[in-house]
């Protein structure tokens, strides 16, 4: 008996579906769309995330010394700094890889060049650049650096430390990565309100045009689960079939940001896509139903004194 009802009230959400085939479709495309939006926020946070992390790969510590520190000495102090536990590694720029550098990175300027060549001496001191453990490391590592800006004999030994720039650059990543969750979790919110109305109107539509079918459940003694269920099922199908239509959708879409999104953050999105496929599929197909069944049970509810 149990499954006969069961049977029946799938069969009657699907009828309703193709009853209502014109407003189902709409249903379908706003659900469609906002099963998008929470797809693409799942992919913008991977691809923010990348690229946060290939920008803390890139930053570092960089310790600039006066031109007059002997080389020993800054090698002694390199000694010292990877003694330090927040120290991943140090590596060291002699004064002369540092004018090649630069001669390097300003090879069309030949103004600047003409002027470093006139210049006596290597204006250049060696540097250090030193990579943390971890991003909230640097601060421990950068108070260290300032406590031996002098040498033992109180002389100038470090001309000058770049923290301020990093620390300035890895705070302004946290925060967008910040504002692009709470940007994403805004359109989501929007787009979940709009599928849920238009559902809700589709399901108030279904529930009036089979008003008599439904008077005629209730004079017969139908209950309270079985006249909702085939509108929950109704529902449930227009999530179900929006997850799908999205999951389709994401596949072209993956394959025509590969290329830019592996230019600029280094990332594969479309092997992202297909490594995540299971957890796409779970949590747009879930979400979908989920709101799909919600719009339904609000409408049942508020419609029938059910």
């Amino acid at each position: 008996m149990l499954w006969t009802n069961i049977r029946r009230v799938l069969r009657a959400g699907s009828v309703n579906v193709m009853r209502n085939s014109f407003v189902s479709l709409a249903s379908i495309f706003v659900m469609t769309m906002t099963l998008i939006i929470i797809g693409s926020l799942m992919f913008l946070n991977t691809l923010v995330g990348e690229f946060v992390t290939y920008v803390k790969d890139k930053v570092d510590v960089n310790v600039y010394f006066v031109t007059s520190a002997s080389e020993q000495s800054i090698f002694d102090f390199k000694t010292v700094l990877q003694n330090i536990p927040e120290v991943a590694y140090v590596t060291y720029t002699s004064r002369d890889d540092a004018i090649a550098e630069f001669r390097l990175r300003h090879e069309d300027d030949q103004l600047t060049l003409q002027a470093l060549d006139e210049l006596s001496s290597n204006p250049f001191g060696a540097a250090l650049a030193i990579k943390a453990k971890q991003p909230s490391q640097y601060e421990a590592i950068a108070l260290f650096l300032n406590d031996h800006l002098n040498d033992s004999n109180g002389k100038p030994f470090i001309s000058s430390v770049n923290y301020a720039q990093n620390k300035t650059v890895i705070t302004q990543l946290g925060n967008l990565t910040t504002y692009v969750q709470q940007f994403g979790w805004f359109m989501i919110f929007i787009f979940s309100l709009a599928s849920i109305l238009i559902t809700f109107n589709t399901i108030r539509l279904a529930i009036y045009t089979a008003r008599e079918e439904i008077s005629v459940m209730r004079l017969v003694g139908a209950s309270n689960m079985y006249i909702r269920g085939p509108f929950v099922v109704e529902g449930t199908l227009y999530g179900v079939v929006s997850g799908l239509i999205a999951l389709i959708t994401f596949f072209p879409l993956a394959w025509f940001l590969k290329a830019p999104a592996q230019k600029m953050f280094g990332a594969d999105i479309f092997s992202h896509y297909l490594g995540a496929f299971p957890v796409f599929f779970i949590v747009l197909i879930s979400a979908g139903a989920f709101l799909g069944a919600l719009s339904a049970f609000l409408a049942v509810r508020k419609y029938l004194s059910v």
